[in-house]
């Protein structure tokens, strides 16, 4: 029995290593090879004590149905939407999978960033007239977002101009 206790311990030690550092890779993959589109948001700054600070996302577009994929079609101004949802995964064009089994749902919920930016990009996102969009990379359904834009400017590029 002690002879298989410490293989045992190594190979647990071993998977709880590998998950944390497979996901960040595959983030980063995703980052650098998957198709970019862009989805128009806004976004509104909470406070969560466990989290921190960052700027929740919610889409502009209402997605509701039943179904695990979303097709994505990209309109005239370069905006992605999603245009139909199906139980079976799609064998060409861009989807995105969503998190949750039985209703559709976008998965863009967070961007983070600094916890002192992060009440001023929503301050920005209050004014009025201001057009906020994601840029995300989806490849193989998997979706990272890659940056929050206001009126076509990265959020963390105008709040440093204005410091």
């Amino acid at each position: 029995m002690k002879n298989l206790l410490m293989p045992a311990l190594i190979a647990i030690i071993v998977i709880q290593l590998f998950v944390p550092v497979y996901r960040t890779i595959n983030k980063y993959y995703i980052l650098k090879v998957g198709e970019e589109l862009k989805f128009r948001v806004y976004p509104v700054d909470p406070y969560d004590a466990f989290r921190g600070r960052y700027v929740s996302i919610f889409s502009i577009q209402e997605v509701r149905g039943n179904g695990k994929y979303g097709m994505v079609i990209v309109d005239s101004e370069g905006f992605a939407r999603i245009a139909s949802i199906s139980d079976k995964k799609p064998d060409s064009g861009v989807y995105i999978k969503s998190n949750s089994s039985n209703n559709f749902s976008l998965p863009i919920s967070r961007y983070y960033m600094d916890e002192k930016l992060a009440p001023k990009a929503e301050n920005l996102t209050r004014q009025g007239g201001q057009e906020a969009y994601v840029t995300v990379r989806v490849k193989n359904g998997v979706l990272v977002i890659s940056g929050l834009y206001i009126n076509g400017i990265a959020i963390e590029d105008i709040i440093k101009r204005e410091q």
